[in-house]
């Protein structure tokens, strides 16, 4: 079978298209029938991929569609170039970190929603302007010499995300270097086409 075009779907980061073009009707059963009869995909990727899939749908064109869909498959392939919602937050975790590590207030306050609360490990809660403030100096003063970050997972709901991962952290305790770890979830919304982080909340990992 020949493969037009293939590519994330525009509404919804979770679906995917995919293009197939064919001589007739006849053509495409018997290429179908073929390809999906065969042991290299019975016995192959079929089990894995099949898991993955929760619906799909198959839509035929007839030929006389196939100018305008020349220019919507263009039009698509380009569009799939755009970042997904999964990347742009990905990136804004990472450029959430970055901002910590560098005390850069500009930098975190294109990110920061104005009615954003942080949830601290000891309870407390901090309200934007607070947590602004306090950002400027937030990491020499956390006494870190060491932080990375790791084990991302992120899930989108429409427009509200969930974005956590683990910390690994060193930092001297009583003349002792100690390595540590905390969890974090941030609640990012998306508003006008953009991610913003409404909420973090962070929560220590016990030491066994």
């Amino acid at each position: 079978m020949e493969v037009v075009a293939f590519g994330p779907s525009l509404h919804d980061s979770d679906s995917y298209f995919l293009v197939s073009s064919y001589k007739d009707l006849e053509d495409m059963q018997r290429s179908e029938d073929t390809f999906y009869g065969s042991d290299d995909w019975r016995k192959g990727p079929r089990e894995a991929i099949l898991s993955l899939i929760t619906n799909y749908t198959t839509i035929v064109l007839p030929p006389n569609a196939a100018g305008n869909l020349s220019k919507k498959l263009s039009d698509m392939e380009t569009a799939t170039l755009a970042k997904t919602d999964s990347e742009q937050l990905s990136e804004l975790n990472a450029r959430f970190i970055k901002n910590f590590l560098n005390e850069d207030v500009e930098s975190h306050n294109e990110i920061i929603h104005k009615y954003f609360v942080c949830i601290e490990s000891n309870g407390s809660i901090v309200d934007r302007d607070t947590y602004m403030k306090n950002w400027a100096t937030d990491f020499r003063n956390s006494g870190y010499t060491s932080f990375s970050y790791g084990d991302e997972r992120i899930r989108i709901f429409g427009n509200t995300a969930l974005v956590s991962a683990k910390t690994t952290y060193t930092k001297m305790v009583n003349g002792t270097n100690v390595t540590r770890h905390s969890v974090y979830t941030d609640t990012y919304v998306k508003e006008n086409g953009r991610w913003w982080c409404v909420q973090a909340h962070i929560t220590p990992v016990k030491n066994n």
